[in-house]
């Protein structure tokens, strides 16, 4: 997984992605710098698409699937599409909340103190908590 594969998305196609993580995620939750500059980058899985996100302060990636962040989860009436039901089912199946929107930390990044959260997905609310304590 080369850094190099990263890129802002600021033009329409990534717009949402784009907005989602700066909006959502005003600092980095591994390192704690204000106004990371975040890039992204798609990657297909079995259960559908994610989209990884870099920080460039202190390369750290946190990942969310594709149907989260266009917000099937938080829009019932979406889950008859097939990721939002892919979507729910591996949610379900994993024992999560089909209504929350999950982040998984793919690396910690050079922020080594944040070790433990290597490989962890949590609900977005613990990330961003996570961040407003550094």
């Amino acid at each position: 997984m080369g850094m190099f594969d990263f890129r802002r998305c600021d033009g329409f196609a990534g717009s949402i992605p784009q907005k989602f993580i700066d909006t959502r995620f005003p600092k980095c939750p591994m390192c704690g710098t204000h106004e990371p500059y975040w890039k992204l980058k798609d990657k297909m899985e079995m259960m559908g698409n994610r989209t990884l996100f870099l920080c460039d302060k202190c390369g750290a990636i946190l990942s969310a699937t594709t149907a989260d962040l266009s917000g099937f989860s938080s829009n019932k009436a979406s889950i008859l599409t097939t990721a939002g039901l892919f979507n729910a089912i591996g949610k379900k199946a994993s024992g999560k909340s089909v209504g929350t929107v999950y982040m998984k930390v793919e690396e910690v990044g050079n922020a080594q103190t944040t070790k433990v959260y290597q490989g962890k997905e949590m609900p977005i609310e613990e990330l961003q908590a996570l961040a407003e304590s550094l």
